[in-house]
C-alpha cells in the first residue's frame, strides 16, 4: 500500500492504492479503466477507501467534502490532480500533479484515490451555493462532479409533530421596500421560516398567512391582525408571528418617543402616519381571544436600517435608546433581535439575518439544552441570545436579542414549549 500526503490550512490530500490482493505480475497488463467518481462526506480507509455517505448536498456544519475516484487494472506511471471551484466560478483550491505508480510489469486490480476540503470552521463554509470539482488524469480532464454547500438551517427538517389545526402562523418578510433600502435576506428568511412553521411548529400550511414585499402594506398587515385572524382563531389557539424588515423611531427634540414597524409602503419621514406603532402592534395581538402569541421580531428601532444602510441619507442613529415597552402579561411573548439602540445585522457568511439564522437553528434542535426533545421558550432565548451576541462581537458590532416580558415574570415558564426536535 502506498500513501502520499499533502497538508494545507484547509485541505488534505491522500492517495491510496489498494486491492483485494497484491499487485499482479503479468507480461501484458489488461487495459486500465476509470470506473467512477464519487462525492461523499467521508471515507472508510479499511474497505479499499470506500466513500461514506455519498451525496451532492453538504451543510456548513459538515466537516468535509471528499472527492473519490476509482480505477481498475491500473498500470504504469500516471498523475492525478483536483481543482475545486466555488459558486462564483473561482478556483478555490488546486492540488499539484501527484503520482500514481505501479511497478513495471505489474498492475493494480483496484486503485482508489481521494482528496478532500474542509467545510466547518474553514473558508469553504462562507461560500454557499453550487460547487464543482474537476479531476485530471495525466493533465487531461477525467471527469467533474457538482455539489452544493448550504447552511444547515436550509436543510429542512422532517415533520416533527402532527399539524395542529387550532394553531396559526403569520409571516411578514419585507426585503425590497417601495422607497427605502432593502433588508438583506429578509424574503429568504421569511420563506424558510414558513417551512419551519409547518415542519417544526406543526402549523398547517393553510393556517399560515404570508406577506412578502409589496403584499405587506400597512393596511394589509393591520387587516390580518385586526380582522382576518380574529375571525379564524379559537380560544385555545396559539399564534406564531415572524416579522423581518425595517423598524424606525419617532424622534421629538432628539428623544425617541415611540417606535414603529415599517411596512412596505412606510415612509420614515412620515412615520406616525405610515408606520405600525409597536404599542398598537402588541395591543392588537393582546386583543386576540387566544391562548398565547409568540412573536419573533427581526427589526431594530434605533434609526439604523435593519441589515443594510441607514434609512435616510445623512440620518444618524438616535443617541437615546428607544423606550422599553413592557408587556403586561405573558399572553404575548416576544423574542426580538436587538435591545436598546442596537442595529439588527445580517450574517453574510450564512446569507441570513443574524438573529433569524440562530432562531432557525435553535428551533430545529440546537437549543435543546436538556435533551428532552422539545425546545422551551427559555432554551430558545438562551441559545439565540448567546450565539447572536457572540457572533456579532466577532463581526465588530453589538447585538443582543431581548425577550419581553422578562422570563422570570412568566408563570409556568418550564411548561411553555415552542417546538419539537426533528429526529
Amino acid at each position: 500500500m502506498k500513501r502520499f500526503s499533502v497538508l494545507s490550512a484547509f485541505s488534505v490530500l491522500i492517495f491510496l492504492l489498494s486491492s483485494c490482493a497484491s499487485t499482479v505480475e503479468v507480461k501484458k497488463a489488461p487495459p486500465s479503466r476509470f470506473v467512477e467518481a464519487t462525492i461523499s462526506k467521508g471515507i472508510n480507509k479499511d474497505i479499499i477507501a470506500t466513500p461514506v455517505d455519498a451525496t451532492s448536498t453538504f451543510s456548513t456544519e459538515d466537516p468535509e467534502v471528499v472527492s473519490h475516484v476509482k480505477f481498475e487494472n491500473l498500470s504504469g506511471r500516471h498523475s492525478l490532480k483536483w481543482e475545486w471551484y466555488d459558486p462564483n466560478g473561482n478556483l478555490y483550491y488546486s492540488t499539484a500533479n501527484h503520482p500514481l505508480r505501479v511497478s513495471e510489469g505489474k498492475y493494480q486490480p483496484v486503485a482508489t484515490a481521494w482528496h478532500k476540503i474542509f467545510i466547518r470552521g474553514e473558508k469553504a463554509a462562507d461560500f454557499q451555493g453550487d460547487w464543482q470539482v474537476k479531476m485530471y488524469l495525466d493533465d487531461e480532464h477525467l471527469t467533474s462532479k457538482n455539489f452544493k454547500i448550504e447552511t444547515d438551517v436550509e436543510k429542512l427538517p422532517p415533520m416533527a409533530q402532527k399539524p395542529n389545526f387550532k394553531n396559526w402562523g403569520f409571516i411578514v418578510g419585507i426585503e425590497r421596500y417601495s422607497s427605502l433600502p432593502s433588508v438583506d435576506f429578509a424574503q429568504k428568511d421569511a420563506s424558510i421560516m414558513k417551512e419551519y412553521f409547518i415542519r417544526v411548529l406543526g402549523i398547517p400550511e393553510e393556517n399560515i398567512k404570508y406577506l412578502a414585499d409589496s403584499q405587506a402594506t400597512k393596511s394589509t398587515i393591520t387587516g390580518h391582525l385586526r380582522s382576518i385572524l380574529p375571525r379564524n382563531v379559537e380560544k385555545d389557539s396559539n399564534l406564531y408571528l415572524y416579522f423581518a424588515g425595517h423598524g424606525f423611531p419617532e424622534v421629538v427634540e432628539g428623544k425617541i418617543v415611540d417606535t414603529y414597524l415599517v411596512p412596505y409602503d412606510g415612509n420614515p419621514q412620515h412615520i406616525t402616519e405610515s408606520g405600525y406603532k409597536i404599542k398598537d402592534f402588541y395591543e392588537d395581538l393582546n386583543k386576540l381571544k387566544i391562548q398565547r402569541t409568540f412573536v419573533f421580531l427581526d427589526a431594530c428601532f434605533s434609526g439604523e436600517a435593519s441589515r443594510s444602510e441607514k434609512m435616510l441619507g445623512g440620518t444618524r442613529p438616535a443617541l437615546i435608546d428607544p423606550p422599553t415597552i413592557l408587556l403586561k402579561s405573558d399572553k404575548v411573548i416576544s423574542l426580538a433581535s436587538t435591545k436598546g439602540g442596537q442595529a439588527s445585522n445580517s450574517y453574510p457568511e450564512r446569507k441570513h439575518g443574524l438573529f433569524t439564522y440562530f432562531l432557525l437553528d435553535g428551533l430545529k434542535g440546537a437549543a435543546d439544552k436538556d435533551g428532552d426533545g422539545w425546545i422551551s421558550m427559555e432554551e430558545l432565548f438562551s441559545y439565540v441570545q448567546d450565539n447572536v451576541t457572540k457572533v456579532a462581537r466577532r463581526m465588530g458590532v453589538e447585538q443582543t436579542p431581548a425577550v419581553n416580558p422578562p422570563l422570570d415574570t412568566i408563570k409556568g415558564l418550564g411548561s411553555i414549549k415552542i417546538s419539537r426536535v426533528s429526529k
